[in-house]
């Protein structure tokens, strides 16, 4: 079988300063996250600024790991999912700390004639009772009981006690989904050890109409990659599935290895009259050397020109066609 890229487990030393960095510059956004949330308390809005976190965090892992040139898919995990647990704990703490603020003012500014038994002479003390006994486990329990109203304008049933929970652990799926995903997919990316760069140049070199499974099966089937580069030429470049050959390489290195990608893409319509597109990987990341990548440039060329040549054709069938037909 033909050779196919796979990360070193290497990483740069500037991996872990940028985690530092990236760490804090979470705990900045929880505090943003917790805020969003306290000012737009509904629970479809809140759905969607979850998601936003989780792609925020998401891409603060990917950025590390790709600034910092790491190869290793432990690490990017535990990067993911380091910067995830400091997100999701760094906006229960937010929230604990303006719930806290928002009390301790109240007792500070309530009007004495509408709290039994406080005067300004206890006024004080109840402050500082409030300090001392609104604990972080007792701001949980407040917000596990009060929940969210759902419905228009709050007014609807309540989302209370151990549906909080369930509410919490979506939230946490969705935030962990894409700090798990996002750095392990950058990991997993070309990489030249050899020239210490992302092979991040992306080309779509070729899209083969696909007429038959034989060919699909021919890709498939592939021992070598000069096997994978003899094109088989379709009958027609009429067809709803196509294959698309994608080759990353290093950016302005044409005589360096490159990589190639070969996925199937089909086009069908749905019930609704809307386009979808069904995607399936034959080959991923298989290895070029710059002899081969040239031969797969050429090897496009000859399919445009097959493909050119067979339109011309049917162009001039249909020429034919029409001046053959007699004129009323």
């Amino acid at each position: 079988m033909f050779e196919v890229y796979k990360p070193s487990g290497g990483f740069g030393f500037k991996t872990v300063p940028l985690l530092v960095v990236g760490l804090i510059v979470v705990a900045v956004l929880a505090v943003v996250y917790a805020l969003l949330l306290q000012l737009i308390p509904f629970i479809y809005v809140n759905a969607l600024l979850a998601l936003g976190m989780g792609i925020a965090i998401g891409t603060v892992a990917a950025f590390i790991v790709k600034q910092g040139h790491c190869r290793n898919v432990l690490l990017a995990t535990v990067i993911g999912l380091l910067l995830a647990v400091t997100g999701i704990c760094g906006k229960f703490v937010s929230q604990y700390y303006m719930a806290r603020a928002a009390e301790i003012e109240f007792w500070k500014t309530v009007d004495v004639t509408q709290v039994d038994g406080l005067t300004e002479e206890n006024r004080p003390m109840a402050v500082e009772s409030v300090k001392e006994e609104y604990t972080l486990s007792f701001h949980l329990k407040e917000r596990v009981d009060a929940g969210w109203n759902i419905g228009r304008r709050g007014n609807g049933a309540p989302i209370g006690g151990w549906l909080v929970y369930g509410v919490w652990l979506i939230e946490a799926g969705i935030i962990f989904y894409f700090a798990w995903t996002m750095p392990r997919g950058t990991a997993k990316e070309p990489y030249s050890e050899k020239m210490s760069m992302w092979a991040d140049e992306s080309e779509a070199v070729m899209l083969l109409p696909i007429t038959s499974d034989e060919m699909v099966s021919k890709i498939q089937s592939a021992t070598s990659v000069d096997e994978l580069l003899e094109i088989p030429i379709p009958k027609t470049d009429r067809s709803a599935k196509v294959a698309s050959y994608v080759v990353n390489s290093i950016p302005g290195q044409e005589m360096e290895d490159a990589y190639l990608t070969v996925q199937t893409i089909e086009y069908s319509i749905n019930k609704k009259g809307e386009q979808e597109t069904t995607e399936t990987m034959l080959v991923e990341n298989a290895i070029l050397t710059s002899a081969q990548r040239a031969q797969l440039v050429e090897n496009s060329e000859l399919l445009n020109e097959a493909m050119e040549m067979f339109r011309a054709s049917e162009r001039e069938e249909r020429l034919a066609t029409q001046n053959a037909e007699p004129s009323e």
